[in-house]
């Protein structure tokens, strides 16, 4: 196939949306630092694409202010200034410092038995019925159970934190139209409203919960603010529900289209860690991420000049051949480099181990049902409408039902 190099690579065309494979399968191999539609440079290569993702040079102030720009003032922008993924060096790594020590691996690992065990809650009426929507009726609620629960956000608001992403979401991507921007901001300022009132409460009486963790990792003389709290609550509600649910339903997609590796990994479930790998290298819900240069430079013998937007496609960087053999070939059976799903260096995802322990919980209670299929033609699967984040709206699957 062709790049439509008049007009340069654009992710917002309909046709990579629905499958942006072949279009980084050409870039890899013709122009693997591109220059596209509206001059934004797309870098496509594994190592590229962890210099651009990893090093300070690359910064992302400048993608917070051109994003604050485009859905205006109001709660959007006024919070999600104070995320970490919006700032560069020397903020980045304050905050980085302060919620860091909360984030542990101690704290994430005491979790494992819960998420197994919500997993199984989620499947034994579904297992009766022998038919599920993947994404409604089990991605999505173990993926916000899961973070929720580590925030302290109690069961029963749930509904509302679904009600306030699904405004919210669509304001991520440069596609979002005035009127989504326009929910987007009411949902904010209700998810705002609520964060306050918890975070007043945790300052109170401390739970046993990442907030809370937060807030006494951070005390004495740098205390967080309440303001870098909600921020970095937002942040991570988002990061850990939204991209482990589409992270979900791109998995199990690969196996249906790959029955004799779902054979395998009944047949050999110890491969399930490796499994969890190959589903994020495969069809990544992270796609992409973008920087600013900060000075003008060279990458991989082209040059870029200072202020320059850089987009790295992690999701081309996933299938680089001269880093993965046969790279689209899902092969659950690989052991090459780690995918580029979480990003790398400096902004490394915090919660890359508690993606990683949802997928497994998700893949290995899955991979248990019987005759398990698609109840519906590949033509006809949506995919959300995003330049950034990959994963189907609905995916109906059928399967032996049991009592």
């Amino acid at each position: 196939m062709t790049v439509p190099i008049g007009a340069g690579f654009d992710p917002v065309d309909p046709a990579v949306l629905r499958d942006p494979y072949p279009y980084y399968a050409w870039l890899l191999r013709h122009d693997p630092v591109h220059r596209g539609a509206n001059g934004i440079w797309y870098v496509t290569r594994y190592d590229d694409v962890r210099t651009v993702l990893g090093e300070a040079r690359f910064g992302r102030a400048g993608i917070r202010d051109f994003w604050a720009s485009l859905v205006g003032p109001g709660p959007l922008s006024e919070v999600l200034r104070h995320t970490i993924f919006f700032q560069d060096d020397p903020d980045h790594e304050r905050l980085r410092s302060l919620i860091g020590p909360a984030f542990t691996p101690r704290l994430i690992r005491r979790m494992g038995a819960e998420i197994e065990q919500t997993a199984r809650d989620l499947l034994r009426p579904l297992r009766r019925r022998g038919e599920m929507d993947l994404v409604d009726d089990f991605a999505y609620p173990l993926a916000l159970a899961t973070i929720s629960t580590l925030l302290g956000m109690p069961a029963r608001d749930r509904d509302a934190l679904r009600a306030w992403s699904v405004d919210i979401a669509p304001t991520l991507d440069l596609l979002a139209s005035p009127e989504e921007i326009a929910r987007g901001q009411a949902a904010m300022g209700q998810f705002a409203e609520y964060l306050t009132e918890l975070i007043a409460e945790r300052r109170r009486s401390p739970g046993d919960d990442l907030i809370s963790a937060m807030i006494e990792a951070t005390g004495g003389q740098r205390p967080i603010t309440t303001n870098a709290l909600i921020g970095t609550a937002v942040a991570l509600v988002f990061a850990g529900h939204d991209t482990v649910t589409n992270q979900i339903g791109n998995g199990v997609l690969a196996f249906l289209r790959h029955p004799r590796q779902l054979e395998l990994l009944r047949a050999e479930p110890d491969r399930l860690a490796g499994a969890v790998e190959e589903c994020l290298r495969y069809d990544s819900s992270v796609q992409s991420n973008s920087r600013q240069i900060s000075a003008d430079l060279d990458l991989s013998g082209t040059k870029l000049p200072e202020g320059a937007f850089v987009v790295a496609l992690a999701g081309a960087a996933n299938r680089d051949p001269a880093q993965f053999t046969d790279p689209d070939r899902f092969d659950i059976r690989r052991s090459e480099r780690p995918p580029m799903s979480f990003g790398a260096g400096m902004r490394f995802c915090l919660g890359a181990l508690l993606a990683r322990m949802e997928l497994r919980a998700a893949l290995g209670q899955l991979a248990g049902l019987a005759e398990l299929r698609q109840a519906v033609p590949t033509g006809e699967l949506v995919y959300r409408r995003s330049t950034m984040f990959r994963g189907v709206v609905s995916l109906p699957i059928t399967f032996a039902a049991t009592p």
